[in-house]
């Protein structure tokens, strides 16, 4: 694995986290978490298998 595709997972991972921050804080729905954890895995299985 390269540089890249490591620093990807590292970004979609943070992203997620984020999101399930903000959840907890209840700055952010049960849809908006759902949302974002789908759109990140979607996006990051894009880029992760085109490279």
């Amino acid at each position: 694995m390269n540089e890249v595709k490591f620093g990807l997972l590292l970004t979609a991972g943070a992203v997620i986290g984020l999101a399930v921050a903000l959840h907890r804080q209840r700055a952010l729905g049960r849809a908006g978490l759902l949302t974002v954890i789908a759109a990140t895995l979607a996006v990051s299985a894009s880029l992760f298998l085109t490279q």
